[in-house]
């Protein structure tokens, strides 16, 4: 993710990974932990446009919507490899979760992983297709009710802020965003909404 203008920003955040947010219960998973299980699909409709909350965060920090070469949806997209983690939680339309207790893993398209832990371990990482610590995004969740919470640490130097929870009995997944880049002055703030994918009965129709 690049902010698309002239002026770059310090990031304040300097120093140390995230800690847990207070009222974390890493031990504590909810009834229905296992209803994040699953296929999901953005709705694009309900959900907010990445690409105008960028713009929103930009001037926020007092910068200005500097031109870019991409028109249309996804136009800030893309960026240095140590920002990929921030194009996949803003832009990716599909997620594929798989949750054993304690472990959670979130696939985005490209077979990119996540892999994290909601059991008070100190860090976990984020696979990029590298097995070393090197260059890695590194994560931490835990449970606060119902709703999964992870913090991360981007490679960039910035930071993450993820609140997960169903709605719709389930059928429906909300992702409260807050995305800080090192390059950003602001965080960019998105609410997403996933779908439930429904594999279609082939004899529905007969």
């Amino acid at each position: 993710m690049h902010n698309g203008s002239s002026h770059r920003f310090i990031d304040v955040l300097t120093t140390g990974l995230l800690l847990l947010l207070p009222g974390f219960c890493p031990a504590q998973s909810p009834s229905d932990a296992a209803g994040f299980n699953g296929l999901w699909v953005i709705d694009a409709g309900a959900s907010d446009d990445t690409d105008r909350q960028v713009e929103k965060a930009i001037k926020a920090a007092g910068g200005r919507i500097g031109r870019t070469e991409k028109r249309g949806r996804g136009r800030y997209r893309g960026g240095p490899p140590e920002q990929e983690l921030y194009d996949c939680i803003s832009y990716d339309d599909v997620l594929r979760i798989s949750y054993n207790d304690p472990e959670f893993q979130f696939i985005y398209p490209q077979n990119f992983t996540r892999v994290f832990y909601t059991d008070d371990r100190s860090r976990s990482a984020s696979a990029s297709g590298d097995s070393n610590d090197v260059g890695r995004d590194y994560s931490f969740a835990g449970w606060e009710g119902a709703t999964l919470r992870v913090e991360s640490r981007p490679r960039d130097g910035g930071w993450i802020i993820e609140n997960y929870t169903l709605e719709a009995g389930g059928q429906r997944l909300r992702a409260e965003l807050q995305l800080k880049p090192s390059s950003f002055g602001m965080p960019v703030e998105i609410v997403r909404i996933f779908n439930r994918y429904q594999q279609q009965n082939p004899d529905a129709d007969k």
